[in-house]
């Protein structure tokens, strides 16, 4: 049987976004062998695909599966609906936190955003090269000027600076989740993303399969807590070895980090590297 391989980006594929030669090569070698080998990320193809470009892979799973692309076609398409994410723009600006809607084409954000990103990234543009999206980041239009045409294809809200628990009600009430990234230790503030409740990069497996019409062995690879869905969907759930402690209890094998071959090795472990392996 032949595999579908959902990959992560940000600590699996890659480190700052540099791929190791030896990723490239494994995936190239799986590709040929017959397997489907996707990238899966909880960014928006805006955020991703720039750095995906000329990767031998067969597709790319955006938003955390709300957008799919097979063999550079896209196969499921799923934004926010306009009117939810004008309401939960409302709901959430009575809040003193950073908001940012990531669209397919673009990025708008509150002042409060565009300045977290100023004071927390300006350093590490300045003592090293960054990948280009970051700039968007900085540089992003205010939320006023989004266009009917911008609302209508939002995937995502980013948000810094949040309480833990403020977000409860809205969340309820919109039928969306709160995946947290990271909490600020000085003053116990969350930051994170705002997504559809009903995709998660586990359930782009199923939508898949279903467009394919085509049973896989499924296989994940990821390092962090929004990787565990699809985890727990894959039949192997392989983590990085940079990967979090809460990750790797989900997996069934540790391989290398990223810079160390990880990737490579995995495949390896998984028997994607045999030409002959789904017999």
């Amino acid at each position: 049987m032949k595999s579908i391989v959902f990959i992560d980006l940000d600590g699996t594929l890659w480190w700052n976004e540099v791929i190791p030669d030896s990723a490239i090569q494994a995936i190239e070698k799986a590709v040929q062998n017959g397997h489907l080998v996707f990238s899966n990320t909880g960014r928006t193809r805006f955020a991703a695909w720039p750095s995906l470009k000329g990767l031998p892979l067969n597709g790319q799973v955006y938003a955390s599966g709300a957008e799919i692309w097979l063999n550079g076609k896209c196969i499921f398409y799923n934004p926010i609906p306009a009117e939810k994410t004008k309401r939960l723009i409302q709901k959430l600006s009575a809040f003193n936190i950073g908001i940012a809607t990531e669209g397919v084409n673009k990025l708008h954000g509150n002042d409060r955003c565009r300045q977290r990103f100023d004071a927390g990234l300006n350093k590490q543009i300045q003592d090293k090269d960054q990948p280009e999206i970051f700039f968007e980041f900085l540089n992003m239009p205010d939320l006023s000027q989004m266009s009917e045409e911008d609302y209508q294809e939002v995937m995502k809200l980013s948000l810094v600076d949040v309480e833990m628990g403020s977000l409860d009600q809205i969340l309820e009430e919109e039928d969306m989740i709160f995946t947290i990234f990271g909490i600020q230790d000085e003053d116990e503030l969350m930051n994170g993303e705002i997504t559809q409740k009903q995709f998660d990069k586990g359930r782009a497996f199923d939508t898949i399969r279903n467009i394919l019409k085509q049973d896989f062995h499924t296989i994940a690879l990821g390092d962090s807590a929004n990787d565990i869905s699809m985890f727990d969907a894959a039949d192997l759930a392989i983590a990085m070895g940079n990967a979090t402690e809460e990750t790797k209890q989900h997996a069934d094998y540790v391989t290398a980090s990223v810079l160390d071959d990880g990737l490579y090795q995995a495949f390896k472990y998984a028997g994607l590297l045999e030409p002959d392996q789904e017999e």
